[in-house]
């Protein structure tokens, strides 16, 4: 009897497993769209990430290079975007006077030559900080950016200037009043963007405006590791839908169908998959990939010009 139970037990899983992988390879959805590059935090220096965790300072830990701008400025989207990214990604935060202005520490300290939490600060007094202040590659030997004219600026100045772009909006604070501002904000742009912010911000967002494309770094775990359940047999789980994935380069072996069938399934569902690859240098080709409709989340300027020269080679071989 127990054989027997064993036997039908094992026959039933072998068909689950073989309608499953059935389906993950048969019924596999178009893609819709090639991947997009996404300036991070819209540009900038490349940083040592293993410097930045011992300062927990982003402007004590970059690395000399060619860029000559400091993120989240209007100056680093500009060359982002004049090296052909797609997305522009932003830190985001309501001040005390209810402005959204961008800029990604919590405190002004390390980057500026403020001081002081930016949500107990005016945008009047924000805006003559010097934003390069403390960033150096060398320990405070030199100060490349100090004194060159960038400044925190507005949300809205991001827009004004670039009207056709994506955005997403990585919102610093977690409480309610900083919630409604943004949306209310947002309420008003036709533009494309993603909110991203806490499980806190996840909920109020949601039950304001279901339409609303959301990640958290909740909810982009809880994708992939869903999708590393069930994506073998083709299904893309509830958390993976209308929402952004990102992937470490490292991890791509372990994600089922990547790059296209991984792409297409969740494109499918409203949603996209980046690698993420932060203020680092990206030094392979990822080409195929973005063909795949995989983007990439970069602050690299040569990368990005290579991808997008590259992309129109191919349109126009076609």
């Amino acid at each position: 009897m127990f054989i027997k139970i064993v036997k039908t037990f094992l026959i039933c899983l072998f068909c689950i497993i073989t309608l499953g992988v059935f389906n993950a390879y048969v019924f596999v959805p178009d893609l819709q769209r090639h991947g997009e590059i996404v300036a991070y935090r819209g540009g900038g220096s490349a940083v040592n990430y293993e410097k930045l965790k011992k300062t927990g300072c982003t402007s004590l830990s970059i690395n000399a290079s060619k860029i000559n701008s400091v993120e989240n400025t209007l100056e680093a989207v500009a060359s982002s975007v004049a090296a052909g990214a797609n997305v522009i990604h932003l830190n985001v935060h309501r001040t005390r006077d209810d402005q959204l202005v961008v800029f990604h520490d919590w405190t002004l300290d390390c980057a500026t030559n403020g001081s002081g939490p930016v949500h107990k600060t005016s945008f009047e007094q924000l805006k003559n900080l010097d934003a390069g202040y403390g960033y150096t590659f060398d320990d405070g030997a030199t100060f490349p950016f100090r004194g060159k004219g960038f400044r925190i600026s507005k949300l809205e100045a991001f827009y004004e200037r670039y009207p056709k772009h994506e955005f997403w909006l990585n919102l610093k604070n977690n409480d309610i009043r900083s919630f409604e501002t943004l949306y209310e904000y947002l309420a008003e742009k036709k533009s494309n963007h993603i909110v991203i912010t806490s499980s806190k911000g996840m909920e109020w967002f949601r039950n304001k405006d279901s339409s609303l494309r959301l990640a958290s770094v909740g909810s982009v775990k809880s994708c992939g590791i869903n999708y590393l359940l069930v994506g073998w047999a083709g299904l893309v789980p509830e958390s993976c839908r209308n929402t952004i994935l990102f992937i470490p380069p490292s991890m791509t072996k372990f994600f089922w169908g990547y790059p296209e069938r991984l792409a297409s399934r969740l494109q499918s569902y409203g949603s996209d998959v980046y690698l993420w690859s932060r203020h680092e240098s990206i030094t392979q080709s990822y080409d195929d990939a973005v063909a795949s409709g995989i983007g990439v989340i970069t602050s690299d300027l040569e990368f990005i010009r290579a991808t997008q020269a590259n992309k129109r080679v191919n349109q126009d071989a076609r």
